[in-house]
């Protein structure tokens, strides 16, 4: 069956004729309407533009007044302050100038003798400088003139900016003072043209506002990148030259709109400065036109609106119930419905050749979702859709099955060689890192081969869906695995020991869980010094459950932490039996899981569960897995501290099957190490591991750690533990797990 047999032809020709003739007359009254309201409102902006710019143009006026006024002031002051000063030029010292330049506000005072050398400053390093020719002070010392006021320059000995004024007093001795430009410009700035053009900016009145000087050149703007540039409007140079104001419609290239434009001319008493140009966008106007555009449509809707909406309605709706049967919304693929009746086709007795289903689970999009929100997630969904769309041609169907799962259906493959090669080119499309975030998805997939065993499309995909959940839970080495019968067990054992875990963790009580205790043996005395704990289960379906299998369900389910704590309690419960036994001196070490660990309670709950017990924290040990205290130290070492400063000991376990750096074995928050069984397993062999193991152990006594070797078997292992100075073991030589009450019984035993 092919995607077309699912749609079905619904026809719209006798109803579109009659709309269109109807339409279009509204159509006409309201472009008729919306050219009336662009019009007024058109008259509203070039009246408020026109405002505008007198407004602009009055303040740039007064601003120009008020700059030229306080430019005036400041020359008189330097009149006024240098020719009082030359008035006593004669009974000056340095010492009373140093006093005098801040009383008059001056920088600088220089007394010149009519040769041009400084004889009294209230700067001392400038005594006896001597003006020369061409310099600024030689000009005025030959020029004859009684005072002068110059333009803000450099000052030759300094390089600093100041505005200097002379006066010439008796007997040829001259003073001069000087006002750093920086004072100066602080006076001023505020009446610059480029500040107040920012200022007219920031009050947002209008979209733009520049000043143009008589050549059109704009030189002072809100927007510097428009400094410079020449306008050159045929009507506006026309307008200008008049001395009028003048108003038009341009189209702005910088900002690609629209604008209306205002130019009135300034003056400075009499004369023409320049033209004050302000901008106003013309959108808000048009978006008053296509508001009114959209009522007047609107308006004309109602008229007909029976008539469309009965149509339209009906029309849609049909559509609707087709796509939404058998297609999803989201990447336009077949969805779950579709699939399934065309499986049901496909199983229907008469079938020929190979077919099977592929289904493929992109892993981590909920990680995406939850990251990058739901709108970034559904991209991801539609770019996976699309690069998964490349496998498919005439024998091959893809379907969107679930939020996170595709279906590939193949007719007429070769063998499962053929669908080993297109899982892995599957994978290796999909985990490349997506465009829409630069994350990578993990990829897994289901295969199943139809033939005469599945009855029914549901029962075919949930086939696909056991062998997809084997892919994704037993290690293999491939990203895919095969349907068979040995999977769909094992995956109702698996549903059926976490539903006792579930139960169990809900009412602890039973036997479904307990604990069994590994003595560890001094090597020095031969003496018990503690216990291992380790978890064991007993199944009423299943029988007696190695902890390989039920740790990794219980992390699979989410119920690794609560069983994790009982594991705590029923471990510091038989502490407190140790104590009543008379050996408050052991300790009992109990495994910490990964998930535990990144409770943000950890350590609160690890010291309730120790009070809780009446013990004291000193006899419980937690051993944590090499590889989880060095992938997140910073976050575990958090969690540690705290306990170690109880008085609770930690055990990094299994070392040497990680990759942690020797060097950092200091500075982790561990008091002890427990060293594999691997490295145990090389000792009645002269080998290098040997040799390692005995280096091992004499640097982690250096660092003051204690060494517990497990896994310890043959005696020969034990004379060389003990020859190497290894503090514990811990194996089947000594003892196998214990039950509580074997345990007591073995201490009872051998430490008399």
């Amino acid at each position: 069956m092919t995607k077309a047999k699912l749609r079905r032809s619904i026809s719209v020709r006798r109803y579109i004729l009659p709309v269109i003739v109807i339409a279009a007359g509204f159509l006409l009254t309201d472009i008729l309407l919306v050219r009336a309201i662009r019009g007024y409102f058109f008259q509203l902006l070039e009246k408020q533009s026109l405002s505008y710019a007198h407004i602009y143009s009055h303040s740039l006026t007064k601003s120009r007044e008020a700059y030229d006024l306080l430019n005036d002031l400041l020359e008189d002051k330097l009149y006024s302050a240098s020719g009082t000063t030359a008035l006593y030029s004669a009974h000056m010292t340095s010492e009373s100038l140093k006093e005098l330049a801040p009383v008059l506000g001056v920088d600088d005072i220089f007394i010149y003798s009519p040769e041009g050398e400084i004889v009294h400053s209230n700067r001392d390093e400038y005594l006896g400088w001597q003006a020369v020719p061409g310099h600024p002070v030689h000009d005025f010392l030959i020029s004859g003139a009684t005072a002068l006021v110059e333009d803000i320059r450099e000052d030759t000995e300094s390089g600093e900016l100041f505005k200097y004024g002379y006066f010439r007093g008796e007997g040829g001795r001259f003073v001069q003072l000087g006002i750093k430009a920086g004072r100066v410009a602080e006076l001023l700035e505020s009446f610059e043209l480029g500040y107040l053009f920012h200022e007219l900016g920031r009050l947002e009145l209008v979209d733009r506002v520049y000043f143009v000087d008589e050549d059109l050149t704009v030189i002072a703007s809100d927007d510097p990148g428009i400094l410079g540039a020449r306008r050159d409007d045929i009507s506006a140079i026309a307008a200008l030259a008049s001395g009028e104001s003048y108003a038009q419609v341009n189209f702005d290239e910088d900002r690609g709109e629209r604008v209306y434009e205002v130019y009135v001319p300034v003056y400075t008493g009499s004369e023409r400065s320049g033209t004050l140009v302000i901008s106003m966008s013309t959108s808000a106007t048009q978006a008053v036109a296509r508001i009114a555009s959209v009522l007047a449509l609107v308006a004309a809707t109602v008229v007909f609106t029976g008539l469309v909406y009965i149509l339209a309605s009906n029309y849609t709706h049909s559509r609707e119930l087709v796509s939404l049967a058998y297609e999803d919304s989201l990447t336009g693929l077949p969805n779950k419905a579709h699939l399934l009746e065309y499986l049901g086709e496909e199983l229907a007795p008469g079938r020929e050749g190979h077919r099977a289903i592929m289904m493929v689970h992109c892993r981590n999009l909920g990680a995406i979702n939850s990251a990058y929100g739901f709108d970034v997630g559904d991209r991801a969904i539609r770019e996976l859709g699309k690069r998964l769309r490349a496998f498919t041609n005439a024998n091959r169907s893809l379907f969107h099955f679930a939020t996170n799962r595709f279906v590939l259906y193949v007719r007429d493959y070769r063998g499962k060689e053929e669908l080993a090669e297109l899982a892995e080119q599957i994978k290796g499309n999909l985990e490349r890192p997506l465009e829409c975030v630069g994350r990578q998805i993990m990829v897994r997939t289901g295969i199943l081969e139809l033939g005469s065993g599945c009855q029914s499309a549901m029962e075919a995909v949930t086939r696909a869906s056991v062998a997809l959940h084997h892919a994704e839970t037993v290690p293999s080495g491939h990203s895919f695995s095969f349907y068979d019968s040995g999977i769909e067990a094992q995956l109702q054992r698996e549903e059926i020991i976490a539903r006792e875990m579930a139960e169990f963790i809900a009412s602890p009580e039973g036997s479904l869980f307990y604990l069994e205790y590994q003595p560890k043996v001094s090597l020095a005395t031969g003496k018990i010094v503690g216990f291992e704990a380790l978890a064991r289960m007993e199944s009423p379906s299943s029988g007696r459950v190695s902890p390989v299998e039920f740790i990794p369900i219980a992390e699979r389910q989410d119920l690794i932490v609560p069983l994790g704590y009982w594991f705590l309690e029923t471990a510091c419960r038989f502490i407190s039996q140790l104590y009543k036994a008379g050996y408050p001196d052991l300790h009992v070490a109990v495994n910490i899981s990964v998930a535990q660990l990144r409770q943000e309670d950890f350590a609160e709950r690890v010291k309730e569960i120790v009070e809780r017990a009446g013990i004291k924290p000193e006899n419980l040990e937690l051993e944590i897995t090499e590889s989880v205290i060095i992938e997140d130290s910073s976050d575990i070492e958090s969690k540690l501290c705290p306990l170690r400063d109880l008085g609770i000991t930690i055990a990094l376990d299994d070392f040497g099957t990680g990759y942690s750096a020797l060097a950092r074995l200091g500075e982790l928050p561990i008091d002890s190490i427990k060293i594999d069984k691997r490295f145990i397993d090389s000792v009645p062999i002269e080998s290098k591991q040997s040799h390692i193991l005995e280096d091992l152990v004499s640097m982690c006594h250096k660092l003051d750690l204690e060494v517990v070797a497990e896994g310890v078997e043959h005696e020969i292992q034990r004379q060389y533990l003990a020859t190497i100075a290894c503090d514990i073991m811990q194996g089947y030589l000594y003892s196998k797990p214990l039950a509580e009450e074997a345990a007591l019984a073995k201490l009872g035993k051998f430490q008399a």
